[in-house]
């Protein structure tokens, strides 16, 4: 399958696909994709929770944006940490974005992000505290 790119020719995928959620879109047409995983001990006879962070191409034709579900598909390398690319966003994601994160960063992405949704602090509702 080849997916068209604003670069030298179309791409052509090969290989796995798989399907998570972006995580990340600060750079340029690149997102971090997330996969939770969960696996299977026999001799433990329990799970184990894991999750996968990949790098992928995210081209102009499709632009996915934090908070997105995407397929993405194996390609060549595009990049040192790119070998993956988005084909397809299936579910775009609806409301606000909520950083799991705690502490001094995420509060600096929550700035970031406020800044590109051109929200400010002052407008968000503000919680009641009682005593």
């Amino acid at each position: 399958m080849a997916i068209d790119s604003n670069r030298k020719g179309p791409i052509v995928t090969r290989g796995h696909t798989k399907v998570g959620r972006v995580v990340s879109d600060r750079a340029k047409k690149t997102v971090i994709v997330e996969m939770d995983t969960l696996e299977f001990f026999p001799k433990y006879k329990r799970y184990a929770r894991s999750k996968s962070r990949i790098p992928a191409h995210n081209p102009d034709s499709i632009s996915a944006k934090l908070g997105d579900i995407v397929e993405i598909a194996e390609c060549r390398k595009i990049s040192k940490t790119k070998a993956w690319i988005v084909t397809k966003i299936i579910s775009r994601a609806e409301g606000a974005v909520v950083l799991e994160k705690k502490g001094a960063k995420a509060r600096e992405e929550e700035s970031e992000w406020l800044k590109k949704s051109e929200v400010k602090r002052d407008e968000l509702p503000k919680k009641e505290v009682v005593e």
